[in-house]
């Protein structure tokens, strides 16, 4: 599990989503949760990383509990081999 966090506006979602990229062209199983649920554009930005990266995402709407996106993510399916 990789947590990234920062200040505003310093390309967290960029750098993760190609970072994404990267792990999944290693054959490493990749879900992003979308877990700033209070930025107005964050779940889309992400969202738009994960389709160009093919990689999987998991996210509630927006001004919901960022925990519960984590919980929800780590939840999935074989999570010991997810990279999050």
């Amino acid at each position: 599990m990789v947590l990234v966090i920062g200040v505003n506006g310093v390309g967290k979602t960029t750098s993760v989503g190609k970072l994404a990229g990267q792990l999944k062209d290693m054959n490493k199983k990749v879900l992003l949760a979308a877990a700033d649920t209070f930025r107005a554009a964050a779940t889309p930005q992400l969202t738009e990383w994960a389709n160009r990266a093919g990689v999987d995402i998991i996210s509630q709407q927006e001004g919901s509990d960022p925990a519960a996106v984590i919980y929800d993510a780590s939840a999935q399916p074989n999570p010991e081999t997810a990279t999050f």
